[in-house]
């Protein structure tokens, strides 16, 4: 009877061990936008960087997640987009980018964290982003425009490819496989 009372009680601290703690195992952040002929899509994804975030009996994290990303690992799909993004977010001058998830508070179904994000020479924060929880992973969007960001939208064929004004950002955090 002991063995099978010892073995509830660990049973019952391992779940709540697990409702408290969220791993995230790989992290890919996303930057999406129009031209005036298609759109593009550039990428970076760390599979080597794994952190656990622990979440206190008010259901906020203890630690942020920090990611220290170079212009030069973003990945656009060729050449010439891979240039004019880094020529967009000035990689000579500005070769990382800094994103910082932090005050992060869990939801029933999703996490809600402030960013702070330092990109091209400029800070930005943003408050209370949500990040939905989609099967393996979390997974937070932002719509920022150019202006805001400091950037300048570059153009090719003497103007006549443009990029638009406004750029999609995408965090997702894959959890850890159970």
């Amino acid at each position: 009877m002991r063995i099978a009372l010892l073995l509830g009680c660990c049973f019952f601290l391992i779940g709540a061990f697990q409702n408290k703690a969220l791993i995230i195992d790989q992290t890919e952040i996303i930057v999406k936008g129009k031209t005036t002929i298609g759109s593009f899509e550039c990428s970076y994804e760390s599979q080597d960087k794994r952190d656990t975030l622990l979440f206190d009996s008010k259901s906020r994290a203890v630690a942020s997640l920090d990611f220290e990303i170079p212009v030069s690992a973003f990945g656009c799909g060729n050449f010439l987009l891979n240039s004019d993004f880094r020529k967009t977010l000035k990689a000579e001058e500005h070769p990382i980018c800094l994103v910082s998830v932090s005050n992060l508070q869990r939801g029933s179904q999703m996490i809600f964290g402030d960013i702070f994000l330092q990109m091209a020479g400029k800070d930005h924060v943003l408050e209370k982003v949500a990040f939905y929880q989609l099967d393996d992973k979390y997974q937070g969007s932002l719509n920022l425009s150019m202006e805001e960001l400091g950037l300048n939208a570059s153009s090719r064929l003497g103007g006549l490819v443009k990029i638009e004004e406004s750029i999609d950002l995408e965090i997702n955090l894959f959890m850890e496989d159970a």
